[in-house]
């Protein structure tokens, strides 16, 4: 038995499940660090702008518009620690290739096959590294930064019900809920 899917490229959804799960199991001590640089920068930048503001307020100093942009540049990094894995996302959002038109992909017995308006492609399963569920899609890794997804809501040939299992026999065991 096969499957099939049929996508319009991957949603901002698609790829922030692919990001999530990229964060999680392969690039976690980046991301950590990534996230606590922000975070760290915008509490010092936010510290620093307030308490500038304060010294221009209660002592007539001249630093208002510098409190003001430290101020605007912690709430920046701030954002960009809490929307980390949104920015990444919409990011790679913006780097897919465009007009793409249909895709259709495969799973059969031999591997996967990919077939879009711009080009075919072909994996054995033994080319992944790795295979997730997560959020009601299937994450098919062929390297720590590069995933097939596949969503449940695309099947359009096969049981989605069935699609775990057959995953879970070609990879050698159970698949991980991230």
């Amino acid at each position: 038995m096969y499957y099939q899917f049929k996508l319009n490229g991957y949603t901002i959804q698609d790829l922030l499940v692919l990001n999530r799960v990229t964060s999680k199991c392969y690039r976690r001590t980046r991301t950590l660090l990534h996230r606590a640089v922000y975070f760290l920068a915008g509490l010092v930048l936010l510290a620093t702008g307030v308490l500038l503001l304060l010294d221009t307020i209660f002592q007539e100093g001249d630093s208002l518009l510098l409190g003001a942009v430290l101020l605007a540049a912690g709430l920046l990094y701030l954002g960009l620690g809490i929307f980390y894995h949104r920015l990444t996302a919409w990011r790679s959002h913006r780097m897919q290739l465009r007009d793409m038109g249909e895709i259709t992909v495969t799973l059969d017995d031999a591997g996967v096959r990919e077939q879009g308006r711009k080009g075919e492609g072909f994996y054995p399963y033994s080319s992944f590294i790795g295979c997730f569920h997560s959020r009601g899609r299937y994450l098919l890794f062929l390297d720590k930064k590069h995933a097939v997804i596949l969503p449940e809501s695309a099947v359009t040939v096969g049981d989605p019900a069935a699609l775990g299992a057959k995953l879970a026999e070609k990879f050698g065991g159970a698949l991980p809920e991230v």
